[in-house]
C-alpha cells in the first residue's frame, strides 16, 4: 500500500511555490511597515496607504495559506468521535468532509472571480494607494482558485477510492493522528539537523 498521496505528490510543489512568493510579499511589507513606523517616529512622514496595504496582502496570505494547509492536510479537524467509529463509516464521513471543502473552495473562488470581474468593469481603485483595485484582487483570487483546485482534486480522488473500497482513504483523507504529527516533526528536526551538520554550524553525532 502507498505511503503517500499521489495527489499531494502533484500538487504540493506548486502550492509551495505560491507560499514561497507570498512569503516574500508579506516579507517586503514587513519591512514597509517598519519604514513607516520609523519615519513617523523620527522623520514626521508617513507612507500613503500603507494600512490598506496590509489588508490586501492579509487576503492574499489567507487565501494561498489555506491552499498550502489544504496540500498538507494542516487545517483543523476535530476527531473526538470520528475515530469511535468503524472504518467503513469514517471512509463515508472522509469523503464527505472532501466533498463540502470542495464545494465551500469552489463557491469562494466563483464569487471572488465575480469580484475581480466587476472591478475590472467598473475601474475599481484603491482609495488611498490610487491604484487599480484589480492588481491586489488577483493575487487574491489565485489564492481562492488553487485553493478550489486542491479541493476539487482531493473530493474527486477520495470519491474514487471510497466507490473502490480502497484503504488508504482513512490515511490520507482521515485527521492526522498525533502519531504522524510526531513523526512529521521528529522528520523535519532530523533534517535540519543534517542540514546543520553539512554547514558546519554543529558537529556530527556519535556513530554518525
Amino acid at each position: 500500500m502507498a505511503t503517500t498521496n499521489p495527489i499531494s505528490l502533484k500538487i504540493a510543489p506548486a502550492a509551495r511555490l505560491a507560499t514561497l512568493a507570498c512569503g516574500w510579499i508579506v516579507m517586503a511589507y514587513a519591512v514597509a511597515l517598519t519604514v513607516e513606523i520609523l519615519g513617523r517616529k523620527f522623520l514626521n512622514t508617513s507612507f500613503k496607504g500603507i494600512d490598506e496595504l496590509g489588508g490586501f496582502v492579509l487576503a492574499i496570505s489567507a487565501a494561498i495559506g489555506a491552499s498550502y494547509a489544504m496540500a498538507l492536510r494542516s487545517h483543523t479537524r476535530v476527531d473526538v468521535f470520528l475515530v469511535r467509529f468503524p472504518r467503513t463509516v469514517q471512509k463515508v464521513l472522509n469523503t464527505l468532509a472532501m466533498v463540502c471543502f470542495a464545494f465551500f473552495a469552489t463557491f469562494a473562488a466563483w464569487r471572488g472571480i465575480a469580484v475581480l470581474a466587476d472591478t475590472v468593469e467598473y475601474k475599481s481603485s484603491a482609495t488611498n494607494l490610487e491604484q487599480p483595485l484589480w492588481i491586489p484582487q488577483a493575487g487574491w483570487v489565485i489564492g481562492l482558485v488553487l485553493l478550489s483546485v486542491i479541493a476539487l482534486s482531493y473530493a474527486l480522488h477520495a470519491l474514487y477510492l471510497l466507490v473502490r473500497g480502497r484503504p488508504e482513504l482513512n490515511a490520507w483523507y482521515g485527521p492526522v493522528s498525533a502519531q504522524e504529527e510526531l513523526e512529521a516533526e521528529l522528520a523535519e528536526l532530523h533534517a535540519r539537523g543534517t542540514d546543520a551538520q553539512v554547514m558546519g554550524d554543529v558537529p556530527p553525532t556519535k556513530g554518525a
